[in-house]
Order: structure tokens, then sequence, then C-alpha cells
């Protein structure tokens, strides 16, 4: 659908060719052009800021102690990579389409002597270079499986091959109803709402509620093929894979879209955690679960 201004992630995609290759090939090569804007994704906008902390804290809450071996699929610039080899004895496996985000990632990385023992590879997920059973943990953090559009499945049954069982999956998705949301607020900000509302067809919002796939269709805003979840549609598909949903939350139902709400928060160290904590809340409740920045999931292997 609809891809919005350079933060606009649920609307993100690739070409409209059917062979999954060349798909993937257009991907990395996009997202080699994005390094910088990439790196920026998660900064300035105070919303944008709460997003990535919930994001953060979720994956800390599900990184297990005694996980010895963890993939990163997706990693980009390498923002979230960081917290993943905070511990001591662990090793990160970074996987990632784009060369120039995994070059930029790797430059950061030097700069700390901590974040040795990160083994950055050019790959996709849906054919990961590793054995199987040889992850205890995998973050997938990103919007990756939607990417992935029609080899969504593909993708998850690759993870389910290479976590170990009873490992762990961290995973987000962008659901329908979060993806309209996010593209609306988008419109509105380049004053084009108006224009999206007449014509809402035109722009695949039916499409993409009704069915949950955007096609390519660049004249629309539509920038990239894009494959949207549902909780029922996301906890079935992981099913397949082989995973169990064990922790499921909306990022930040109450001001994913508020710039207001949270650059008041951010005044103060108090106001911010309790903003944090308050979305943490609300959005594990069901209704919440597919509206805000999409929904992130915590999932064991069987």
């Amino acid at each position: 659908m609809i891809a919005g201004p350079t933060h606009a992630a649920p609307f993100m995609g690739v070409s409209g060719t059917r062979s999954p290759g060349q798909r993937r090939k257009r991907l990395g090569e996009t997202f080699d052009r994005r390094v910088d804007l990439e790196w920026k994704r998660y900064s300035g906008e105070p919303q944008r800021v709460l997003q990535f902390a919930l994001r953060e804290r979720f994956i800390q809450l599900h990184l297990r102690g005694s996980a010895r071996v963890i993939l990163e699929l997706g990693p980009g610039p390498g923002r979230f990579t960081p917290k993943l080899r905070s511990r001591r004895g662990n090793q990160v496996i970074a996987v990632d389409l784009s060369i120039e985000s995994l070059r930029a990632a790797r430059r950061r990385a030097n700069r700390r002597p901590e974040l040795s023992r990160i083994d950055w590879i050019r790959g996709a997920g849906e054919h990961l270079p590793l054995r199987p059973r040889s992850v205890d943990t995998a973050v997938v953090v990103g919007n990756i499986v939607s990417f992935a559009a029609f080899e969504g499945p593909v993708l998850l049954a690759e993870l389910g091959r290479v976590v170990r069982p009873k490992g762990c999956l961290v995973v987000d998705f962008a659901s329908p109803a979060a993806a309209v949301q996010e593209f609306f607020h988008n419109a509105a900000n380049r004053r084009l709402l108006s224009r999206v509302l007449r014509r809402p067809r035109f722009f695949f919002v039916d499409r993409v509620l009704r069915t949950g796939f955007q096609p390519y269709a660049p004249k629309r805003m539509a920038s990239w093929e894009f494959q949207f979840y549902t909780v029922a549609e996301a906890t079935r598909a992981l099913a397949r894979a082989g995973f169990r949903v064990v922790d499921a939350m909306s990022v930040a139902p109450i001001a994913a879209h508020s710039d207001r709400i949270a650059s008041i928060a951010r005044r103060e160290k108090e106001t911010w955690n309790a903003l944090l904590r308050i979305e943490e809340q609300v959005g594990r409740r069901s209704g919440a679960l597919e509206v805000g920045g999409g929904f992130i999931m915590a999932a064991t292997r069987k």
C-alpha cells in the first residue's frame, strides 16, 4: 500500500515480479540505498522513539540467560544488535539482504569492544545459511515476515528449522488495521489524506483491510509488495512453523501516531517510564493488539 514518507515502515516492500529471487534482490538493493534513513527510523519524532523503546523492552524480556547463540534476522544498520550481544558468552549471527546495512552495522559494532563475536552474513530468511537446531533464540523485528510477502510461510518454516526445541522466537507483524492507521497518519502529514479518502480503493485501502495483501503499484504510492497479518493469522502461521505463542503485545496502541502524547511524556524520566508501562499494559489487551505500530510476539519452538 502505500509508502508514505521516509519513516513509513508498514508499507515498504518490493517489486511486483513473481520471482522470489528477483524480489529479494530488489529488496536488498533498495535497502542498500536507504541505510541512513533506516538508522533514523526510530529517532527524532517522539512516538518513533517510543516504539523503539517498547520493542527493545519486549526483546529484553524474552531474551533468555541461557541463550548462547542468537540469530538476528534483518538487523538493518544494527539498532537492536547491541542489546542482543550485551550478555557475556553469547554469540550473535546477523543475517540481512542488504550488504550496505551490514557494513554500517559492523562499523558501529567495531567501535565497541563488547560487541565482538557478531557474525555478519548476507543472506535471506527464506534460505538461512545455518544448520538445523543451531540457534537458541531468533529475533526478527522490522516486519521481516511481511516483507517476504507470499514467501512468509517459507521464512517462518526456516526459522522453525534452525531454532532448537524450547528455543525462543521474537517476531513482529504489521496488521491491516495498524497499517491503514499508519498510512492515514502519514497521508495527513503530507496533506494527502483528503485525496486518499476520496479514492480509498485506488490506494488499496479496501484490499489491505479485506485480504491483507498489498500489491506493487508505485503510481498509487504502493512501493512494495507486503503481506499483513491479523493476530489470529500470525498465530496460525507460527503454529504451522512449529512455534507456540507465549506473549503478544501491540506496539504503542495509545501514542503510536501521536506526537503530543509522546512529546509531553519525554520531558521527564518519571512520566516517560509511566507511559511505557501503560502502553505495555494496554498493548497486551486483546482489543488493542491490531492497532498502534503493529504487534510483536514471543513464541517457543515446540
